[in-house]
């Protein structure tokens, strides 16, 4: 007999095995958008995130550095962005929300200011990429396979500078989107969800930096 409860679960996985294949196949990190002072001495990550370029200066120490000066965060799309046309109002409130989640994850060790100063850490930052996720389809997917299908995410270029002299001591360009299994999968239900939850990242990547001198 015909047992299509087991069919659909068998093919529920290889189109989902299939999807985080393709996901993993496709990480690389974005082009570069020009926001940054110098894309040469960037560098693939050694622990071989192909989503990320990195610079660090030799012997940086980041624990040196007790608090933080940010930039305004901007959008700063590279020529090869797919969604630029973005309502203005979608994007002003990412950039919000960019800086919020910074703020909201470190200044509890790492207080905010805005003047320069020997143990101040200046972070320049831009949003080069806004990958919107499509809620109606993930709604479908979820129903059928489980999981979200349509990832979305964001990329980034982010400088780390001394406050007082403007050197550049650590650089980054970086992309995330989301994974269908991951467990925070209601991002997918939202249009940019999975932007967010990338902006999030980041965040805790940088704490865990200022903490630890990576």
């Amino acid at each position: 007999m015909f047992n299509t409860r087991r069919t659909g679960k068998l093919i529920a996985t290889v189109l989902l095995s299939a999807f985080v294949f393709a996901l993993s196949g496709c990480a690389s990190a974005p082009p570069n958008s020009g926001f940054l002072n110098d894309y040469s001495r960037l560098h693939e990550d050694k622990y071989e995130d192909r989503s990320l370029q990195w610079y660090e200066k030799d012997n940086f120490n980041w624990q040196q550095y007790k608090k933080l000066m940010i930039d305004p965060v901007v959008v700063y799309f590279h020529p090869q962005a797919k969604y630029r046309q973005i309502d203005p109002e979608a994007v002003k409130k990412l950039t919000d929300y960019f800086r919020e989640i910074i703020e909201e994850e470190l200044a509890d060790d790492y207080p905010i200011v805005t003047t320069p100063g020997p143990d101040v850490l200046r972070v320049r930052a831009a949003i080069t990429e806004i990958v919107p996720a499509n809620p109606a389809v993930n709604i479908v997917t979820t129903l059928a396979v489980l999981v979200p299908l349509d990832m979305g995410g964001a990329a980034i270029e982010a400088e780390f500078m001394d406050s007082q002299t403007n050197e550049v001591l650590a650089a980054m360009v970086d992309k995330k989107m989301g994974n269908p299994i991951d467990p925070r999968f209601y991002r997918g239900f939202t249009t940019m969800g999975y932007a967010k939850g990338a902006f999030a990242a980041w965040a805790e990547e940088l704490k865990k930096a200022l903490k630890t001198n990576p």
